[in-house]
């Protein structure tokens, strides 16, 4: 039922920016999907609209069902193809006023690697991820350059500080990633306009194939028996773009 719901609400939209693609994401497309518990934990929303139209809503609560081995809720899209790729991304996120400073981390954008199986690999953490954590929003990124990897043998590993969270209004995000585990990798981010962060070199892992996109609310340690006085998280996301190599942040800035 959700997911017929979805299909007829929201809509996708393709323009063409220069030679660019840049492609508007309503929440629901035939290269995307939903991991949540209900199908109340990710839905349209006018009661906070972003630029006069609806936004996504994302409802996660602590007893939630466990969903693909974590508590979440987040739509995802498919994994690139090939590495190194170069993509943009940008969304905005309100966080309501209820929305409580909490010493346990959410994910809240990521971009997850595929474990090659057939050389012995599993599922590792995002390669990069935005979240938030003690009332402040982080770029958690790290890198591996051997074939076969996991979460104890990183190359290298960076938690980059973006700044203290604020409710009540948009947050606007802008992703420059050219993911490789190699020297000629890169991320770029803008926050409300403004470029806060450039990183050369890896960022990712020696993977066959690209990260697949992933938006919404993860909150892993929720799996565990540990005290918070957080037991649920609302929050929204707007207008989410995803561009191609040839996009550049004229495509996106202006669009808060």
């Amino acid at each position: 039922m959700l997911k017929w719901l979805l299909m007829v609400v929201f809509f996708m939209q393709g323009y063409s920016a220069a030679i660019a693609q840049v492609t508007t994401y309503r929440l629901y497309d035939k290269n995307s999907g939903i991991q949540a518990a209900t199908d109340q934990s990710v839905k349209l929303s006018r009661f906070v609209p972003f630029n006069g139209r609806p936004s996504i809503c994302f409802t996660l609560s602590k007893t939630d069902k466990t969903v693909e081995n974590g508590k979440r809720a987040e739509v995802f899209f498919k994994a690139e193809k090939t590495l190194p790729v170069e993509r943009w991304y940008a969304f905005n996120i309100w966080l309501p006023a209820s929305y409580a400073v909490d010493s346990l981390p959410e994910i809240v954008a990521q971009w997850h690697g595929t474990p090659d199986f057939d050389l012995g690999e599993d599922y590792r953490s995002p390669a990069d991820a935005l979240l938030i954590k003690n009332g402040n929003w982080y770029l958690d990124s790290r890198w591996a350059s051997q074939a076969v990897n996991d979460n104890n043998n990183l190359i290298g590993k960076i938690l980059a500080n973006f700044g203290k969270t604020v409710t009540e209004k948009w947050t606007q995000w802008i992703f420059h990633i050219k993911f490789s585990y190699k020297d000629d990798g890169l991320v770029e981010v803008w926050k409300d306009g403004a470029k806060i962060y450039s990183k050369k070199g890896p960022n990712y892992y020696n993977d066959k194939i690209g990260p697949y996109f992933k938006f919404g609310i993860y909150k892993w340690d929720w799996m565990k028996p540990q005290n918070t006085k957080v037991n649920k998280r609302i929050l929204y996301f707007g207008d989410v773009q995803l561009g191609d190599n040839k996009a550049t942040i004229n495509d996106f800035l202006g669009d808060k």
